[in-house]
Parts: structure tokens; C-alpha cells; sequence
């Protein structure tokens, strides 16, 4: 598979990607850690335009995007998903994690930073996917592994997933018309190039 990650930070998803015996591309804007990519050998592209520039179109399994495009303005968030849609092959993804614009919760991470820019909830994502000619596969909460962590952390996390999603249900149920609402202080979507 190759992955393309917008902003890769720390390197902790190229890392994963790579240890997985994927090709990685990535971008960052934050000098230092450009040079500390360059050092361990990542392929570090200036950003989705240039990576249509350098790559071939069509030619990523994925696009990744953690915790950046709430850095962007709407018209950005546009542009790069009408960016990635030319980057990725047919049937492939866009996986991204921002503050949930639907949640209270998402409020504090939001509003947290005076770098963000954009808030966006489920329905600006369905509209941002059907503006773009991408699908929507999922929108939803950030997972939470259950396995492999030992009975005692599986035991609290399956209560925390309860306890979210019984408030959950009720901030829908009282605030959404019971309209399902991603009513945690992140949110996950996976969005998909449709194979023509």
C-alpha cells in the first residue's frame, strides 16, 4: 500500500505505516521535524499539491490526516479533499480524526488552540464528501481497542464506551431529534473514491 499523511508530526503513524511494510509519503509544515523525517529516510512531500506534482495521480491506497484540517479554513478543507480525491487510486480512502463540531465535548479541543480554524460535524462532512465525489463509509467516535490491554483496562474501557454512548443517545434523543450525532470530543471519518 502507499499512505500519504497530511502533517505527520511526530512520525508516530509513519512508523506504523512503514513497520507494516507500506510505502509512506508525508507533509509537515514545522521545519525541524521535515529535517528529523529526512534523517530517518521518509518521503517528505511539501504538501498534497506538490505531491500531485512529484506522484503519480491515482497512485496512494490512503490519505491520512490526524488532528489538521481543523487548522484549515472551509475552502482549504475543499480543496485538499479535491486534492486527495486526484491522489488516491480508485477505492481509496481518506482517513481523518478532528474535534467533533457535533459534540460539547468537542469544544474544549477546539476552541483550545487559537490555530484552529474550522469546525466541522457529520452533516459537513457528508456534504464536503458529496461536493468532493467521494463516499461516505463511516463518521464516527475514535475507537477504543478492547483486546490485548489485560482484563482490568478492558473492563474500563467497556465502561467508558457505555458511558459514552449512553449520554450519547440522550444528547441526541434531547438536542438532534434523535439524529445520530457523534457526541465525543473527537471524530473519525473514512471517506471512499468510488471504482468506476
Amino acid at each position: 500500500k502507499r499512505i500519504y499523511e497530511l502533517g505527520f508530526g511526530n512520525g508516530a503513524f509513519a512508523g506504523y505505516v512503514l513497520s507494516n511494510g507500506s510505502e509512506y509519503f508525508g507533509s509537515e509544515i514545522n521545519d525541524v521535524l521535515i529535517a528529523r523525517a529526512r534523517v530517518f529516510g521518509l518521503n517528505v512531500l511539501g504538501g498534497v499539491k506538490q505531491a500531485l506534482d512529484s506522484e503519480q495521480v491515482a497512485s496512494f491506497d490512503a490519505v491520512v490526516a490526524f488532528d489538521v484540517l481543523e487548522h484549515l479554513e472551509k475552502p482549504d478543507i475543499k480543496a485538499f479533499l479535491l486534492d486527495s480525491f486526484a491522489l488516491l487510486r480508485p477505492g481509496g480512502v481518506i482517513l481523518a480524526r478532528i474535534p467533533s463540531g457535533d459534540s460539547p465535548f468537542g469544544r474544549a479541543i477546539f476552541h483550545g488552540d487559537i490555530t484552529h480554524r474550522a469546525a466541522l460535524g457529520s452533516s459537513a462532512i457528508r456534504q464536503l464528501a458529496s461536493q468532493t465525489g467521494f463516499d461516505v463509509i463511516d463518521i464516527g467516535p475514535p475507537r477504543l481497542p478492547m483486546l490485548g490491554l489485560g482484563p482490568v483496562r478492558a473492563l474500563r474501557r467497556g465502561g467508558i464506551r457505555l458511558a459514552q454512548w449512553i449520554v450519547a443517545r440522550l444528547i441526541n434523543l434531547i438536542f438532534h431529534d434523535g439524529q445520530p450525532r457523534v457526541i465525543t470530543a473527537n471524530l473519525v471519518f473514512v471517506l471512499k473514491k468510488p471504482i468506476k
